[in-house]
């Protein structure tokens, strides 16, 4: 005789089996002839498809505890699966935004050196300008200086 899962939930008092392919297997009643009719047991829901559960009702099954363990261990697994998928799929994200963020680094780099350049030009033009400037005014006081001689 093959056992299966209890689960915490109750329904009009009557606890919820699992059968093996973790669905609620339906509390039903021998219905022919024999000894065990009328007698309630819990049976796979894939039945007559498929074979293995059969539980009475009311029996003792010392398996459960650890069926129920195992199924709880399972769901946390479950979660934390999905968990780590979150986190995988927000690191993606953040090593993606991190490239952009990188990306723009880098063009302001670029803007910042042609804003240099520009800046450099122009001062090295107002020096050429006050240099030329100066030698004008220069060259004026020496005609002045000349003419006066």
């Amino acid at each position: 005789m093959a056992s299966s899962s209890e689960s915490r939930s109750r329904s009009n008092g009557k606890p919820h089996m699992l059968c093996f392919h973790q669905d609620l297997a339906p509390l039903q009643t021998v219905k022919v002839q024999g000894p065990t009719r009328g007698k309630r047991f819990y049976g796979c829901s894939h039945w007559p498809n498929s074979y293995g559960f059969f539980k009475w009702a009311g029996e003792e099954d010392k398996v459960q505890g650890l069926q129920i363990l195992l199924f709880e261990r399972d769901t946390r697994i479950a979660e934390l699966e999905i968990l780590i998928e979150e986190l995988e799929n927000e690191v993606k994200n953040l090593k993606e935004t991190n490239w952009k963020l990188e990306d723009d680094v880098a063009e302001m780099a670029i803007e910042n050196t042609e804003q240099l350049a520009i800046i450099s030009s122009a001062t090295a033009d107002k020096k050429l300008y006050n240099l030329l400037v100066t030698s004008w005014v220069l060259f004026a006081i020496v005609l002045l200086l000349l003419g006066k001689g």
